[in-house]
């Protein structure tokens, strides 16, 4: 008898060490053994077999680059369950967690935290998104090019604009090649910059302190 897929999913979820590893993972880049072995604080060998785990249940994927692997989440899908996994405990948020954590993150290619909260609560309140349906639809603005987004000219079979529940705020942010653009963009013009090379922290620069207050009229202690 074919094992289920949950139970599938669930084996390889039911350990911190691999738990560790997807999160450094989900910040969408792609990691070697190695450092993914150091950020969980365990051996690369050790590393080797929770990785081959991870990627039998369909969470992560292998790439090859010369001589090394790369290890990363298997899609947006994967990310934006494991988001919304990340909600369903009823315990509040350890006392450990890091507010910088809070503030600002990458989840996989988009922006969450408090600040992707700020930004979508903004752009709902000027009535340039609309939720609909578990999406959001995109009014026209030229807002939008300032931000680094060009809307779609046709309809698209995928959403452009996804709702995804924000684990630490449990609220939504912008998923979808939407919240990939204004990821990239903040990134581009460096009103967000990435502190260290494991961590899903995002340190907002006083450049865009100043960005997010003059388009959106978000005032830093909002975040």
């Amino acid at each position: 008898m074919e094992t289920d897929r949950l139970d599938i999913l669930g084996d390889a979820l039911a350990h911190p060490s691999r738990a560790r590893m997807l999160t450094a993972l989900m910040d969408g880049r792609a990691f070697t053994n190695k450092e993914l072995a150091t950020y969980a604080a365990i051996t690369p060998q050790t590393a080797t077999a929770h990785l081959d785990r991870l990627e039998y249940a369909g969470l992560i994927t292998r790439l090859k680059s010369g001589r090394h692997a790369y290890h990363r989440i298997a899609s947006e899908d994967v990310a934006s369950a494991l988001e919304m996994l990340s909600t369903l405990t009823a315990n509040p948020l350890p006392a450990s967690t890091p507010p910088e954590l809070r503030r600002a993150r990458s989840c996989y290619n988009h922006l969450a935290g408090r600040l992707a909260i700020e930004i979508t609560t903004a752009l709902t309140r000027k009535k340039l998104l609309l939720e609909e349906n578990g999406n959001f639809a995109a009014q026209p603005s030229a807002i939008w090019g300032k931000l680094g987004v060009t809307l779609p000219e046709r309809p698209r079979k995928q959403p452009f604009a996804k709702c995804c529940l924000d684990w630490s705020e449990r609220k939504h942010h912008i998923a979808g090649p939407m919240g990939t653009a204004l990821l990239e963009n903040a990134l581009a013009e460096r009103w967000v910059m990435r502190p260290k090379r494991d961590a899903r922290f995002l340190e907002i620069t006083p450049l865009g302190r100043s960005a997010f207050a003059e388009l959106l009229d978000i005032s830093a202690d909002r975040y």
